[in-house]
């Protein structure tokens, strides 16, 4: 969607009312989610999350599937992560893979975003993961990093996104309150 400035008080009411109308939308097709998640009786879930690092930070998902009172019963995290010298990917694209980090379950998370899914839509994240990790990628500190995995994970599921150029944690902020 393009943002266009309104020139006169009649634009800028039609572009009011077409926010508010997107607005709805987007909160409709998210109250049917769920509740397509609570008739199902499969409980999935995603959390895309931002953590500390040597450098500027990293943006990972974690997903799985919980049992009926809310706990975790199997769960996967990944993100993508540079396979050589960091440092060196700031200036030239580093072999990268798409996997777990050890980092990602022993630094504390600063920011998490959650979200319930469908059984479809968690078989949609599934399926992306595994398609991602199965292809070979390059990792660039500007040009394809972990916000970018985030960001196709996220568009997978059909989530509004900010731009891949923020710190991890202000990008996951940022997912979260614009859904």
């Amino acid at each position: 969607m393009r943002f266009v400035r309104a020139s006169s008080k009649w634009s800028s009411r039609v572009a009011t009312l077409v926010s508010a109308v997107v607005a709805g939308c987007v909160a409709f097709s998210s109250a049917d989610s769920q509740a397509q998640v609570r008739a199902a009786g499969e409980r999935h879930f995603i959390e895309f999350r931002a953590r500390p690092s040597t450098y500027i930070g990293h943006t990972f998902i974690h997903y799985g599937r919980l049992d009926p009172s809310g706990r975790i019963v199997e769960s996967q995290r990944v993100g993508l992560i540079p396979e050589e010298d960091a440092w060196k990917g700031l200036v030239f694209p580093v072999r990268g893979t798409v996997r777990e980090y050890k980092d990602d379950t022993r630094l504390p998370s600063l920011v998490i975003y959650r979200r319930h899914l469908t059984p479809a839509e968690y078989a949609r994240v599934v399926a992306a993961v595994r398609h991602m990790q199965a292809r070979e990628h390059l990792w660039h500190g500007v040009f394809f990093n972990c916000n970018d995995f985030a960001i196709a994970i996220a568009q997978v599921l059909g989530l509004n996104h900010a731009p891949s150029l923020m710190p991890p944690d202000a990008w996951v902020g940022s997912l979260g309150m614009l859904n």
